[in-house]
């Protein structure tokens, strides 16, 4: 992760029939993750969590946070996955974004 939120590898891209799992190295370490949210940006951020990424939860591997699937995406539609989780003190948020190809 850089010193912003987004993570360094920046945009994503996935076709819309292709079903990936994404994963996040994370600093510092994980303990948990609170949450995952996935936001439509084409639909003024509109929260698609339980349409593109419907089951599932992350798991914690060491550094290494492993998303629920991503799937079902809308061409041309760019969606920001955000990740909650906490080091047992502090809670942070990065995100990533995936643009959806044909």
């Amino acid at each position: 992760m850089s010193n912003n939120r987004q993570v360094i590898e920046g945009m994503q891209y996935q076709g819309v029939d292709e079903i990936l799992v994404y994963s996040i190295t994370a600093t510092p370490e994980p303990v948990s993750v609170t949450r995952v949210k996935v936001f439509d940006e084409t639909q003024n951020f509109l929260d698609v969590t339980t349409t593109v990424m419907p089951a599932g939860s992350a798991i914690v591997n060491g550094s290494v946070i492993t998303l629920p699937p991503l799937k079902l995406l809308t061409e041309l539609h760019i969606y920001r996955v955000e990740v909650l989780y906490t080091d047992g003190t502090n809670t942070f948020e990065p995100y990533f974004q995936v643009r959806a190809e044909r």
